[in-house]
């Protein structure tokens, strides 16, 4: 505060004796009188004695207006009003990153239920794939169970092969026997036949 203070004293000042130049180069102009005040500066009295009327109007109301305008600056310049601002910039700078921290919370929120959704279709396309795999073992099972009840009657047919298999000599035994006493048969008949023949032929020539 102090430097603040000493600063605008100082400035405050200056910039009155800058008026008091611009008053005195007005009143040159419009009253033609003789220019007083720059014989005051020793040293420079003589150059500033040949400036004119209009210049030394000019100078002096550019360097009132200049210090007036610092004097203004650094006297409303608080420093109370310079941390409200940076308040309000810490303020605004807090709510860009808290906008930012939620967009990442939504972005994170929305990856979260994509690879919960990725996860769910995982493990039903793992639950297809497995029931998939367990389909032709349930199938196999019957066809098994098929096979086995084959086997009995592919057995029996092996078993009953042997038997036609072993009727058939006993058939050809049977027929050379049925032919043998039909042999026997027919020979008896032809005997029979041949002494009733020779009986008559005997009875014919006893006669």
């Amino acid at each position: 505060m102090t430097k603040k203070a000493i600063a605008i004293w100082a400035l405050t000042s200056v910039t009155f004796v800058s008026l008091v130049h611009l008053i005195e180069a007005i009143t040159v102009i419009m009253f033609n009188n003789p220019i007083r005040l720059l014989q005051v500066y020793p040293f420079i009295n003589q150059a500033l004695n040949s400036i004119t009327p209009y210049v030394y109007f000019y100078i002096s109301a550019t360097a009132t207006v200049i210090l007036w305008g610092i004097t203004c600056v650094i006297a409303f310049r608080s420093p109370v009003e310079k941390y409200i601002n940076q308040q309000k910039l810490e303020e605004t700078q807090i709510q860009d990153k808290s906008e930012l921290l939620d967009r990442m919370c939504e972005t994170v929120e929305t990856d979260h239920q994509t690879l919960t959704r990725l996860t769910d279709i995982m493990r039903k396309m793992q639950k297809g794939v497995d029931g998939e795999q367990t389909l032709p073992i349930t199938l196999s099972a019957p066809a098994e169970t098929m096979h086995l009840k084959n086997k009995p009657s592919q057995a029996k047919t092996l078993t009953t092969k042997p038997t036609k298999t072993t009727l058939k000599p006993q058939k050809t035994r049977l027929s050379r026997i049925k032919q043998k006493i039909a042999n026997k048969k027919k020979s008896e008949n032809q005997k029979t036949k041949l002494n009733k023949h020779n009986s008559i032929s005997s009875v014919q020539k006893i006669r």
